[in-house]
């Protein structure tokens, strides 16, 4: 097993991963302890979250999350919302992990459009290649601030680092780190400092 450390970004709380309907809907009540929501559509509306969150959580460990979560606060005066995955997936990319870095940076970037910029670098952790760009998203009715399904571009953060065989483990992984926000006018003054720290502190060890 590979265990992945790294600095967890202020503000950004914790989303369960591969929890149980009863994890989900404590976390979801622990959300919004803070709101006054006793009446029975109050309390039929934190059922359907918890059940979202549910599905979401088994989904995440289902495909390899280590952590996930997101943050909710002010930036500038408005709200600001950021989400933030990280996995650990099998991928034989074969003997040097910065030729896999490069490889990965060409496909990622044929396949995103010329919306998508990124790069191979240098980071403690090892050589990553990094992708910005946009992403569209359709939101459901449930997590919509209107109550309807709405369609929603967000500023996208990706890095895709091969681990070294020196980090240990009997095979080889690579590490993904996804960070989006649809506030995207905050990416470059807010987010874009905390994702190149995340990266900075990522390491990787044998557990």
């Amino acid at each position: 097993m590979i265990r992945v450390d790294f600095s967890v970004p202020v503000d950004f709380e914790d989303i369960p991963i591969g929890a149980d309907f009863e994890t989900a809907w404590a976390d979801v009540n622990r959300r919004n302890a803070h709101a006054s929501l006793t009446s029975d559509e109050d309390q039929e509306k934190l059922t359907d979250m918890a059940r979202a969150v549910h599905q979401i959580s088994r989904l995440l460990g289902e495909v390899g999350v280590v952590y996930a979560a997101n943050c909710l606060h002010s930036f500038e005066g408005e709200p600001s919302l950021g989400s933030l995955a990280v996995a650990v997936v099998d991928f034989p990319y074969g003997h040097e992990p910065a030729t896999a870095a490069r490889g990965t940076l060409r496909g990622v970037l044929d396949s995103r459009g010329p919306e998508w910029a990124g790069s191979v670098i240098d980071a403690p952790c090892g050589p990553a290649a990094v992708f910005t760009g946009g992403q569209s998203y359709t939101l459901p009715p449930l997590f919509s601030p209107n109550g309807e399904e709405i369609e929603l571009l967000t500023a996208q953060f990706h890095a895709i680092i091969p681990i070294s065989p020196q980090a240990g483990g009997d095979g080889q992984r690579m590490c993904l780190l996804a960070f989006s926000t649809p506030n995207i006018a905050h990416w470059e003054k807010c987010y874009a400092p905390i994702m190149a720290s995340v990266l900075r502190s990522l390491r990787f060890t044998e557990e």
